[in-house]
């Protein structure tokens, strides 16, 4: 699931601490959680759905910052909301500030995510596990023009070992969103972005798992005094995906466009929080279109 948006919604609103922390050589930490559900409108009975679960703790001191989550992840059961995996995939980050001034800045961040699976047969019998992990190496950049405009962005590769023919995935990954900020004013501010994601393998004989998403990314943050709200559009540019590999070489072509709208809310004592709802229409080149729901509560404390 996507995390990112509502966890720099979490963090910036409570961020007056999280950006002193760059200034002084004292520690700053935030604590917090996070609750996302996502299905696919009438696949109930499919279990063709997702929630995922996760908590976080962050500390900052100087140009340093250690980021620490735990996620749940899985295909879910809506009839009797059991779940296929456990709570068993930690992810640890470690980010560097190089540069932070008023003319822009630039970090870099390495890290690692376990994928736990607990696989099931169709009696409800266990049937294995397996355990992918993922390396990840993401440098950021915001360049300020001037007061009104900016350039910024995160381009990341993620590199995937170990049970990969168990877990469908491919062995590569890079994933970017980039683009340009317009403040209009103090309430409005508009955001334009160009998003990338591309699963590929290094090794010419295998085709697992592999996939690719562009769009453009459009959020209209309006602050208004301890409230944001942030409606945005995603809108598809190119998406195929190759999941069902050992089943069928092909590739099927896919064409996604969402509309959300995130709510936060920062109580001015370090404690923050967010809603986030979205609705996607998926058109798919062979099967029938979906429609797609998603759903995000987060709540963030900064000390």
């Amino acid at each position: 699931m996507r995390k990112l948006l509502q966890c720099t919604v979490l963090i910036a609103c409570a961020g007056t601490a999280y950006v002193q922390a760059a200034d002084d050589n004292t520690w700053h930490y935030n604590i917090g959680a996070m609750y996302e559900i996502e299905n696919v409108e009438g696949q109930a009975d499919d279990k063709d759905g997702l929630y995922e679960p996760s908590v976080y703790f962050n500390a900052s001191y100087g140009a340093w910052t250690v980021a620490l989550t735990m996620y749940q992840e899985g295909p879910a059961d809506y009839t009797n909301f059991t779940r296929g995996t456990y709570f068993n995939r930690p992810e640890m980050d470690i980010r560097y500030q190089f540069i932070d001034n008023e003319t822009g800045s630039f970090g870099f961040t390495s890290g690692i995510r376990n994928y736990g699976y607990h696989f099931k047969n169709d009696d409800g019998s266990n049937n294995g596990t397996a355990n992918t992990q993922r390396y990840k190496f993401q440098p950021d950049w915001n360049i300020n023009f001037n007061n009104a405009w900016s350039f910024s962005g995160w381009l990341a590769y993620y590199r995937f070992d170990n049970d990969l023919d168990k877990t469908g995935y491919s062995d590569s990954r890079v994933e970017t969103e980039t683009g340009v900020t317009w403040k209009i004013n103090e309430t409005f501010t508009l955001r334009t972005n160009y998003y990338l994601e591309r699963g590929f393998n290094t090794d010419s004989d295998k085709n697992n798992g592999e996939f690719s998403t562009q769009e453009m990314r459009i959020y209209l943050p309006i602050a208004l005094g301890n409230t944001t709200l942030t409606p945005y559009t995603r809108l598809g540019l190119d998406r195929w995906t190759n999941w069902d590999w050992s089943d069928d070489i092909d590739r099927e072509d896919h064409n996604y466009n969402r509309l959300g709208m995130l709510y936060a809310y920062d109580f001015q004592n370090g404690l923050t929080m967010t809603l986030e709802y979205a609705y996607e229409w998926e058109n798919h080149n062979e099967g029938a279109d979906d429609t797609f729901h998603y759903a995000g509560i987060g709540v963030n404390y900064a000390f």
